[in-house]
């Protein structure tokens, strides 16, 4: 599977989200077709280099003629022109399904609520219209269809988690932009702001609702007997990135995550200096929004063995580990970001690799995991295989490397 096929198929899934149903590689009759939706009984084929064979070329407008007779839109596209403009492609099919979908009434509640979790719409409502959260758009997915894990409403549960984020957001730019940074010591002497205190105590008040238990970094001390029974739990950092934080330089996110059985399955990040929202649901790609606009995340895809991979490190250490791994590469460029930045700019492929051998917390990576897991990455082990997984007994990470693969 080609980058270009990868990357058309990320934009594809997103269709599901409006009731369409892609799949890669799904039969047709006696043909296999690169994405088909059953609903639409739209065919898209990705040709690659098979325009240069004159035999394939004519196979694949024979089977195209025979798709036609059994009432299938087939849409084809040479493989160069997806890598050259893959929007000219996507707009290709959206004016396509545009045409061809008829147009259902909008519904009077875009908000679904999950009774058994003691949400009611009353509290929805109230929570998404508050000053903070009007800054962004809060319902990326209209409909929650098929996105519910057991009993949970994960786009409920999402929209929860943003407005979270925004309002912990706005209470930390409230101190930052006085200026008035009261820190205290915590127990590994590291920095605490008032700033740290008033975002937990924010996104406690919105998460609290929802029943599910909250673990955070400011309510660590929750004994493993009692975690390790959650099925389900929240993971909060309400400020990541004191440091930056502390140096003004706005390099300081919210980190909000969803934990079903040591996986990270719902994250938001949020940086209130540059009010960019980013969040991923399990299964459903992953987002961010900034000025209004809403975009998809992908991955640049590369690989270890490709030259001049640009690598995140950290801006205040770089650890001996870190050094080793880097002189394994050929002629890596070093990116400097901090807090859970680092994992959205592989996310977003603004970045191709982050080692980390460094002492993390899990809270520190939870959202941002999930985030980079759906835009076609991964986080691993330094075995660059095994997941990293959370709510272990003792919450300190081990090393780990993100992958934009």
């Amino acid at each position: 599977m080609t980058l270009s096929e990868v990357l058309l198929w990320d934009e594809l899934k997103q269709k599901k989200i409006k009731g369409y149903d892609f799949d890669r590689q799904r039969p047709i009759d006696e043909f296999i077709v690169d994405f088909y939706c059953k609903d639409l009984k739209l065919a898209i084929e990705i040709d690659g280099d098979s325009h240069n064979n004159e035999e394939v070329y004519k196979a694949d407008v024979k089977r195209q003629g025979k798709l036609e007779n059994l009432g299938v839109q087939f849409l084809r596209f040479d493989d160069l022109e997806v890598k050259k403009n893959i929007s000219n492609v996507l707009r290709t099919i959206e004016i396509w399904i545009e045409e061809h979908v008829e147009k259902e009434p909008a519904p009077t509640s875009r908000r679904r609520t999950a009774p058994q979790r003691g949400l009611d719409s009353a509290f929805i409502a109230d929570s998404t219209t508050s000053g903070a959260s009007e800054v962004l758009t809060l319902n990326k997915f209209p409909s929650s269809e098929g996105l519910g894990v057991g009993s949970l409403d994960l786009v409920t549960l999402l929209e929860i988690a943003k407005t979270a984020a925004l309002a912990a957001g706005a209470e930390i730019l409230k101190i930052y932009q006085s200026g008035d940074f009261s820190i205290e010591a915590k127990s590994d002497n590291s920095p605490l702001t008032r700033a740290d205190k008033a975002a937990h105590n924010v996104i406690a008040s919105f998460l609290e609702k929802t029943e599910i238990p909250i673990l955070s970094e400011e309510g660590r001390d929750i004994p493993y007997s009692e975690r390790s029974k959650w099925e389900y739990f929240w993971m909060v950092d309400p400020l990541d990135g004191t440091k930056e934080f502390i140096k003004k330089n706005g390099e300081f996110t919210v980190n909000i995550a969803l934990i079903h059985k040591k996986e990270s399955i719902l994250g938001v990040v949020y940086t209130p200096v540059l009010h960019e929202l980013y969040w991923a649901i399990s299964g459903m790609g992953a987002f961010t929004e900034s000025q209004g606009q809403i975009s998809s995340l992908n991955t640049s895809g590369r690989t270890l063995a490709d030259k001049g991979l640009r690598v995140v490190a950290s801006r205040s250490h770089m650890s001996l580990e870190t050094e080793g791994y880097l002189k394994k590469l050929d002629e890596p460029q070093i990116v400097s970001r901090g807090s859970s930045l680092k994992f959205l700019l592989i996310a977003s492929g603004d970045a191709d690799l982050y080692p980390r051998f460094g002492p993390t917390m899990e809270w520190d990576t939870a959202a941002a995991h999930v985030i980079v897991k759906e835009a076609g990455g991964s986080v691993t082990l330094e075995d660059e295989k095994t997941p990293l997984f959370y709510n272990k007994e003792v919450l300190l990470n081990p090393g780990f490397i993100v992958l934009p693969y």
